[in-house]
């Protein structure tokens, strides 16, 4: 196997190992989930571009975040979906931020894990049609057989369970 197809080999094992922390790094940043695809795509070909720069005894992901920030900066300058958008001293506060954070939202992520895995099971269908498979609300309500207000009251009393079962679990970690 040549240099060049290892160094693709290990780009592939790095991007598929951090893909979800970095997608919620750049849609941190730009909150169109279009852009923030965009943006993602456009990150995985300067990473591939750029990949025998990388010095593999540091941490990928900041390295990686940090051609995420570049592309999200283009992304902001390219898109006219947003009407209000942040300066850049702002966006890069913001990026810094959620880079900061990366430890607290994996910890968070994986109690809603947890805590997903102990609900009923309709109300976990409920959760993943509406947040995972992003179904439409009309399409939830026929085939749950709900009104709008039930699918809405349900959806906040399982937002609210997840919640306190997610605080009480990084409580107890903590």
């Amino acid at each position: 196997m040549d240099a060049t197809t290892r160094q693709t080999e290990a780009l592939i094992l790095l991007l598929t190992q951090h893909q979800d922390q970095l997608f919620r790094y750049i849609f941190a940043l730009l909150p169109n989930e279009a852009d923030a695809r965009d943006a993602m795509q456009e990150t995985s070909l300067a990473l591939y571009r750029k990949f025998e720069q990388y010095d593999e005894d540091k941490p990928f992901l900041p390295w990686a975040y940090r051609f995420a920030y570049l592309e999200v900066l283009k992304q902001r300058s390219r898109s006219q979906r947003q009407p209000l958008s942040f300066s850049e001293d702002v966006l890069e506060l913001l990026a810094d931020e959620r880079q900061n954070l990366e430890p607290h939202l994996e910890n968070r992520l994986r109690a809603l894990d947890g805590c997903l895995q102990k609900l009923p099971a309709e109300e976990r269908q409920l959760v993943t049609y509406r947040y995972d498979q992003r179904r439409p609300v009309e399409e939830i309500m026929e085939h749950l057989g709900q009104s709008r207000r039930t699918l809405f009251r349900n959806l906040e009393r399982v937002r609210r369970l997840l919640h306190d079962c997610v605080t009480q679990h990084l409580e107890v970690a903590s």
